[in-house]
């Protein structure tokens, strides 16, 4: 009898595409909003930048903390809309965190309040 085996990276590709099938038939009627699932991908950008190398896990850890309160008030957003105001300055907050974490230079994080 041939076993076989597969990689640790499609055991998890298949177990995300899984859950994903699954959520998504689950939620039909509570659709992530824009701005919460962007802050969901960021995260996944930023674990795959630290596993290749091209960030620090202390860069890493500084933009997970950005993106986790950003995340924060794309959902406060969603649950109860404040206008586009608010919805302008977080989507110009995710353009700088995609920069930070395309370039790596956390820097902006404290200058810019995220």
């Amino acid at each position: 009898m041939n076993t076989r085996r597969f990689s640790p990276a499609f055991l998890l590709a298949l177990a995300a595409t899984a859950g994903s099938a699954q959520a998504a038939t689950t939620s039909h009627a509570r659709a992530t909003p824009p701005a919460v699932a962007r802050s969901l991908a960021q995260g996944q950008h930023i674990d795959i930048e630290l596993r290749q190398g091209r960030l620090t896990q202390a860069q890493a850890n500084a933009l997970q903390d950005a993106r986790a309160l950003q995340e924060h008030e794309a959902r406060s957003l969603a649950a109860s809309p404040s206008g586009s105001d608010a919805a302008l300055a977080l989507s110009h907050r995710q353009d700088l965190l995609d920069w930070a974490i395309r370039s790596g230079d956390t820097q902006f994080l404290s200058t810019h309040g995220s």
